[in-house]
């Protein structure tokens, strides 16, 4: 009977907290849906906004290296520089 009389004052004393657990479960849930919402954002915004920038300025400056050394070193070595700048007739 003593348990029974201690079930039956633990049962009351959950009974009493459960609307304060429930409350603290809601926030912790708010609190956990707004951080996995920042975090999707945030990964998003790198792969959207990170990714085509960055694709973009490997492609520049592989262009510029090719222009800096490829290109000049081949336009120095086939001869006459003046003509390059010459027109052609048509």
């Amino acid at each position: 009977q003593a348990s029974k009389a201690k079930e039956n004052g633990s049962d009351s004393f959950m009974h009493s907290m459960e609307p304060q657990l429930e409350q603290q479960m809601e926030t912790t849930q708010s609190l956990v849906d707004s951080y996995v919402a920042i975090v999707n954002k945030t990964v998003w915004d790198l792969m959207v906004g990170l990714m085509p920038k960055t694709t973009m300025r490997l492609m520049i400056n592989d262009t510029k290296e090719f222009i800096f050394s490829e290109l000049l070193a081949n336009l120095s070595s086939c001869g006459d520089q003046s003509t390059l700048m010459e027109e052609l007739a048509q």
